[in-house]
């Protein structure tokens, strides 16, 4: 599953990115944070493919950041968005980041808000054209396919979320959270949370 992480300004722009994620079912794939600080405690505890973030939140000297996140995180494509000299875009670049999205200083929010989304339709493509050729979900031993809330709960608990942290990801109570746990654990035959984490990796549902 791929995953991004958005930094941004304001908590418009949050929120509208945070609808639009769970309207397409990717509400894990898209986190939003406000800072730069919180966007690097975001990519020491999880796996992030994409990390976005305006230039303002990357101050006071944006190729210092690139160059630190690039070596940091190797594995995380960086992409800097904002009013943004050519020279400092350039250098931006140079120092590590995948591109630079360049905005008017009014507009940023919008751009992110609008990247984000081509970004969740790229990927919802890419996986409907997996589950064409190679379906990832195989019937659990009971025969029965996991729900989607389901999946979202075993990709949390791959990543070593507790049902607090699953609970609070997916805007659902802790027992809400064993509930689903419970009846994907019957659906999987696993006596637990590891096993259950086990049987993902191997059978596919999780890569």
């Amino acid at each position: 599953m791929s995953t991004m992480v958005v930094c941004v300004q304001t908590v418009q722009a949050a929120r509208a990115i945070s609808a639009n994620a769970s309207r397409m079912g990717q509400s894990l794939a898209i986190r939003t944070v406000d800072c730069a600080a919180a966007l690097l405690v975001e990519l020491r505890q999880r796996l992030v493919q994409t990390a976005v973030i305006d230039f303002k939140l990357a101050a006071p000297n944006p190729v210092i950041f690139a160059q630190t996140l690039r070596n940091r995180f190797p594995h995380t494509a960086l992409i800097m968005c904002g009013d943004a000299d050519p020279r400092v875009a350039a250098m931006v670049v140079a120092a590590g980041a995948r591109g630079v999205l360049r905005a008017p200083a009014t507009g940023g929010d919008a751009l992110l808000i609008a990247f984000t989304q081509a970004f969740q339709f790229a990927c919802r493509a890419a996986a409907d054209t997996a589950a064409e050729t190679l379906p990832r979900q195989r019937p659990g031993r009971n025969g029965s396919l996991l729900s989607n809330r389901e999946l979202e709960v075993l990709w949390a608990m791959c990543e070593g979320l507790t049902n607090a942290e699953i609970g609070q990801r997916l805007h659902v109570s802790e027992d809400t959270v064993k509930t689903h746990a419970k009846r994907m654990y019957n659906k999987l035959g696993a006596r637990d949370r590891a096993q259950a984490v086990a049987r993902a990796f191997r059978s596919g549902l999780v890569a």
